[in-house]
């Protein structure tokens, strides 16, 4: 991929959090970019493994899970193009969840190590990182939110909000989980809602 394609892409994102770009700072991302791809079923990243990479998802879908203690994957969020799939790989030398690919996945990769000192050294950069983690922690205090307060078909509600029409590129499997409920619950759902 060339630079220019990967600066254009670096611009959405930066866009996408409505974030100003400089065109130096979108150029120094680009120069550490290189690309990735992960077929449809591939783990990305597993609970325990070292993250040496941060991955800004071009084209594909992905999700980030956690095993509960009867061996089910629970669906915690969903990134699709233009979302970093980022773990804790900045913070932590190890996942927390883990990360696969529900569809075919294009990236441009990032060493971690190398963005985290890439960052720290571009106050434009640092802002846009602080506008992902704010992003990042006010879905977190939102889904809390939600599995605190609102009931199956809130939950839903929201995740369709969020979500919009990736909803249709989404195994209900794995979105009942997200929600938390049974396929078959979201089933009932999802019937009861089209016969309003």
């Amino acid at each position: 991929m060339v630079i220019e394609t990967k600066e254009k892409i670096l611009v959405a994102v930066f866009r996408q959090y409505n974030e100003n770009e400089s065109v130096l700072s979108v150029h120094k991302l680009a120069m550490i970019a290189d690309q990735a791809y992960f077929p449809r079923g591939t783990i990305v990243l597993g609970v325990n493994q070292p993250q040496p990479f941060v991955y800004l998802i071009v084209e594909g879908l992905a999700r980030s899970y956690v095993t509960d203690k009867e061996g089910n994957n629970i669906v915690r969020n969903f990134m699709l193009e233009n979302d970093f799939l980022i773990g804790e790989s900045l913070f932590s030398d190890t996942s927390t969840e883990a990360f696969d690919a529900l569809e075919d996945i294009y990236c441009l990769r990032f060493k971690a190590e190398e963005l985290r000192q890439v960052i720290m050294k571009d106050e434009q950069l640092k802002s846009f990182y602080i506008a992902i983690l704010e992003s990042t922690l006010r879905y977190k205090m939102q889904r809390e939110y939600g599995f605190q307060n609102l009931d199956a078909k809130a939950r839903y509600e929201v995740f369709k909000k969020q979500f919009g029409s990736a909803e249709k590129r989404i195994p209900q499997n794995q979105i009942a989980s997200y929600i938390g409920i049974t396929k078959e619950s979201l089933s009932r759902l999802r019937k009861k809602l089209q016969n309003r």
